[in-house]
C-alpha cells in the first residue's frame, strides 16, 4: 500500500474506469426534495427552475447523468444560500439508497464482505465515481472516487458520498460507530461546524482523496 510522508496511506492503484454514460440512481438522490424542504423551500419550485419534476426522485429506478445532478446540486445550494447542501443531501441516505444491494450488505457475514458486495456492485447505481477499500494493520480505509470531469458541484457530490458511506457504516456497525479520521479532497470549507457535527472525527482537507478512515 502506499503511503505519504505523514504515514497516512494512500489508497491502492487500481484503475477506475468508467463503464458507458456517466448515470447516478435515483434511490441515492430522495435527499434532495427532503433537504430543500427542511431548508423551507419547495422543491418542485426550485427544481422546476431546472426543469427537473421532484417526481423524478420519488422511483428509485430513475436514472439521470451525473452531470445534471451536479446541476442540481449546484442550483439548490445557491437557491438555499446553504453551501454545504450536498453533505446535508448525503446524511438523508444510507443502505436503503442502495435498494437490494444494501439489503445484501445488511445481511452480509462481516462489514469486509458487506463493503465487498458495495464496490463490486455499485456501477449499477453510480457510474461517473467509483468505491475502493484498502486495510493496513488494524485499520481500513474507505475511499470515494469521482472519475466524471466537468461536473458542476463536485465538492458537494463528494461530500454528500462521504456523509452516505459514513451512515453505511454506521449502519453495519453500530450507532457508536465512528471513523477515526476523514479525508476531504477539497480545500477546507469556511465553515467546518457542520462537518464537524456529523462525523465527530478529526478531519484532514486538501487530501489525495476522500475517504473515511476507521
Amino acid at each position: 500500500m502506499n503511503t505519504r510522508e505523514s504515514g497516512v496511506p494512500l489508497p491502492s492503484q487500481a484503475t477506475l474506469r468508467p463503464q458507458g454514460n456517466a448515470t447516478v440512481s435515483t434511490a441515492a438522490l430522495t435527499g434532495i426534495p427532503a433537504v430543500l424542504l427542511d431548508l423551507g423551500m419547495d422543491p418542485e419550485l426550485v427544481l422546476a427552475e431546472l426543469g427537473v419534476e421532484a417526481t423524478v426522485f420519488e422511483v428509485a429506478t430513475n436514472v439521470i447523468s451525473y452531470k445534471a445532478v451536479g446541476s442540481v446540486v449546484q442550483h439548490c445550494a445557491i437557491r438555499t444560500g446553504c453551501p454545504h447542501f450536498g453533505l446535508l443531501v448525503g446524511q438523508k441516505g444510507g443502505l436503503a439508497s442502495v435498494g437490494l444491494l444494501g439489503m445484501l450488505m445488511r445481511y452480509s457475514p462481516d462489514v469486509e464482505t458487506a463493503l465487498r458486495s458495495l464496490i463490486g456492485h455499485f456501477h449499477f447505481q453510480v457510474r461517473g465515481a467509483g468505491i475502493k477499500l484498502d486495510q493496513y494493520g488494524s485499520k481500513a480505509l474507505l475511499s470515494w472516487h469521482p472519475y466524471e470531469p466537468g461536473v458542476p458541484a463536485g465538492d458537494q457530490i463528494d461530500d454528500g458520498a462521504i456523509a452516505e458511506l459514513h451512515n453505511m457504516l454506521r449502519e453495519l456497525c453500530g450507532p457508536e460507530w465512528k471513523p477515526t479520521a476523514v479525508y476531504f479532497g477539497h480545500e477546507r470549507p469556511g465553515d467546518i461546524a457542520p462537518f464537524r457535527a456529523f462525523f465527530g472525527a478529526p478531519m484532514f482537507f486538501d487530501s489525495d482523496y476522500h475517504a473515511l478512515e476507521f
